[in-house]
This record gives structure tokens, sequence and C-alpha cells, in this order.
């Protein structure tokens, strides 16, 4: 049982170490060649279990149990083998030579060997177990064993000369991949003077710790530091550009959406109608206009014309909170009336003029309105509804001047 402590240390640090790897595989898409990372972390699992339970038979001598677990172990030690290789050639990403040839010699490594063990059935040139249970080498595990070695050896040489003019952070990284491999060559040497030492799975221990905490740690860090600067980027950006649609398409007296802001949304509306599109088809103009401005500004000069026509926008948006107002003019203004606040329309224009009149029996600001529905079959832009609404404004605002004279020769009577 002494011998399979090390493949259950092995296994166990494999899983702890790997956990997001293998449990979380979606989100790490930020380590280069994750999916080969994880084959080859999962092909060291599989490979250490038979080396653990090979101390278990070999401790009770069970010699079939040994035979079979010792064909899956020299199986799961060439594919695990197979998967470094893969895992090297994809995240160094060689050329696609290089990975031909690479892939062809894993293709011919792993048919000689299950060559081989298909013969060890009938000629033991592998291994065998004598009648007492005792393990035997033949030549061909020295020959497989040597051919790993120099395998091991040449993706390393290979991962040291791809990068070895780069000496940047990347280099850094290659150069521990390449020294895995070598560590992995220097205990299979070992194992070759020693077949009864779980070496081969010490060095799959030693080299996959170091291969974590070098590479992939370093690598999602790395990750995740480039990341940071390019969401700063793009925040800054944002900001940017949110700072200019800003001024674009926002009224800078009265802070209410701006003229380029209306012609857009009209835009896409007009769109919407061609395609006939529209979500809903449920939409009203109301159109604004400020009385006596122009008097305003020339008596009291174009500093109170503003506040009139800022007070104008408060009026404006105070009855119509839901719906998208612009100011289109000097003292005109639109607003956009769908979703809930169709159903209200009329209601919401009711008190509005009602507050309109209220405030020019008061001395206050005044605007005039008018409103239309666009109507589905007649109506081909939000141009047609908008010139109804802008007629009926008019109409609103001459209405509004009768009953502000009635109001001043009422009060001129009185006095």
């Amino acid at each position: 049982m002494t011998y399979s402590i090390i493949g259950i240390l092995a296994i166990t640090i494999h899983l702890i170490i790997n956990r997001d790897m293998l449990w979380h595989n979606n989100d790490n898409t930020n380590v280069p060649a994750h999916k080969e990372y994880r084959d080859y972390v999962l092909g060291i699992i599989v490979f250490c279990i038979t080396d653990v339970l090979w101390g278990f038979f070999d401790q009770y001598h069970l010699i079939i149990p040994l035979y079979i677990d010792t064909v899956i172990y020299f199986i799961t030690m060439m594919a695990s083998f197979l998967m470094w290789m893969r895992y090297v050639v994809a995240y160094i990403n060689g050329s696609p030579a290089m990975k031909k040839s690479f892939r062809i010699f894993g293709i011919v490594l792993f048919s000689i060997e299950i060559i081989i063990l298909t013969i060890n059935f009938f000629v033991p040139i592998k291994f065998w177990y004598d009648e007492n249970g005792a393990y035997h080498t033949g030549k061909a595990r020295y020959a497989t064993l040597i051919l790993q070695i120099i395998l091991f050896v040449v993706t390393s040489l290979y991962t040291f000369m791809i990068k070895g003019s780069d000496m940047t952070s990347i280099w850094r990284l290659r150069r521990a991949v390449g020294l895995c491999g070598i560590i992995m060559a220097a205990l299979i040497f070992l194992q070759l003077f020693y077949p009864l030492l779980p070496l081969y799975s010490i060095g799959y221990l030693i080299s996959s710790c170091l291969l974590h905490s070098f590479v992939v740690e370093d690598e999602k860090e790395e990750y995740s530091r480039a990341l940071e600067r390019i969401l700063q980027q793009e925040k800054m950006q944002r900001e940017e550009l949110g700072d200019v649609k800003n001024k674009v398409y926002t009224d800078s007296l009265t802070g209410v959406k701006s003229r380029q802001a209306y012609l857009e949304d009209v835009n896409k509306l007009d769109e919407q109608i061609r395609n006939d599109s529209l979500s809903d088809d449920r939409l009203s103009i109301a159109v604004f206009d400020v009385n006596d401005l122009k008097m305003i500004n020339d008596t009291m000069g174009h500093d109170t014309g503003d506040v009139y026509i800022y007070t104008a926008a408060l009026l404006i948006c105070e009855h119509f909170k839901n719906c998208s107002v612009y100011r289109i003019g000097g003292d005109e203004f639109a607003a956009i009336i769908n979703g809930k606040d169709f159903s209200n329309r009329k209601e919401l224009m009711r008190l509005f003029n009602l507050h309109s009149e209220n405030n020019m029996r008061e001395g206050k600001v005044v605007v005039s309105s008018g409103m239309a529905d666009f109507r589905k079959n007649t109506d081909k832009n939000i141009r047609a509804v908008f010139d109804i609404a802008d007629k009926r404004m008019y109409q609103r605002k001459h209405q509004l001047k009768e009953m502000q004279h009635f109001v001043q020769q009422k009060n001129i009577n009185n006095a």
C-alpha cells in the first residue's frame, strides 16, 4: 500500500489545484489551450488511478488483476504522454508542419504500444509476472520508455527554440512548459532502473504543479490584467462618447432632448412605419409653442426670455413625465406620447391646457399645445402626424390669445 500513497497524493493534488479547470471548464477560455490542458490533467488522473490500483494488487499478489491493470497502466501512460504533446503544440501555437509531425509521431507511438501489449499476451516482451506475482520487465518496456524520454526532450527543446529570442513574460511561461518536459524525461530515465518505484507519477506531480503555478495561473493573471485594461479603455471611450452624445442629444438650456434627438427618433419611427414593424402603433405627437416670447425678449431681454423658455419646459415635463420631450426650435417643443401614457393622452392634454389657462390669468408662462394620433392606415410618416398636431397648436394659440384679450379687457373694465 506504500506504493499507492504517491498516486493517491498526486490525484488529490491534481483535483485541488485544477478544480476550476475540471469543474468550470467554460469559464476558463482565458487560459491558452485550456481544453488541451484539461484533457492532459484528466489523462494524468486516470494514469495515477491505475498506478494506485497496481500498488494495491501487488500487495496482495493478485496476478490476473495485476496483469490487466499493468496493461491499462501502459496504455494510459502513453495516452497521457500524447496529451502532453498535444497541449505543448497547442499552447505555443506551433507551425502546421510541426503540429502535423507531432500528431503523426503520437499516432505511431500509440499504435506501437498497442501492438507490443497485444504481442505481450503471447510472448512477454514488455513485462510478465511469475507464479509468485513478482513483476519482471522486458526489452520492449525499455524501448518505449526511452522513446518517451526522447520525445519529452524534443518537445521541451522545441518550446525553448520557438521562443528563444522572445525575452518577455511570454518566454518565461514557455520556458516553464519546457522545464516540465525535462523533469518528466529525468524521472522516466530513473524509472528505467527502478521499475517498482512510482517515479512516473512523481514526475507528473512535480511537473504539473510547476505547470499550473507558473503557466496556468500566470496566464489567468495576465488575462485579467489585459481584460482590466481593455475594460478601462472601453469605459473611458464610453464616457467620452456619452459626453459627446449628451451634448448633441440634450438641449443645453432646458435639459430636455434636443432637435437632433427628435429627428433621429422620428427617423427610427418612420423606418418602422415603412417596414410595418411598429411594436405598438398607439402613438401620438404633441406640439407646444411658448406664447409671447418675442415680447418678453424685446421688453425684458433675452436672459429673461431664456428663463421663460426654461420654465415652459418644466411645465411640459411636469405633465408629460413619461414621454420623450424635445426642444425642436427656439420656442417650440414636441413630445412623443406612447406606451401607458397613450391611454391617458387626452386627460394629460386637458390638465396641461387648464394649467396654461391658469398661468395666463396669473401672468405666468403660457404654452399653446396641439396633439394628433398616428393613424396606421392613413399616416405614412410621423411628419403627417406632426403637421396635424402643429395646426391644432396654432388653433389653440389663437384661442388663448382671445382668452387673454378677454381677461385683459375684463380687468380694464373692473378697474
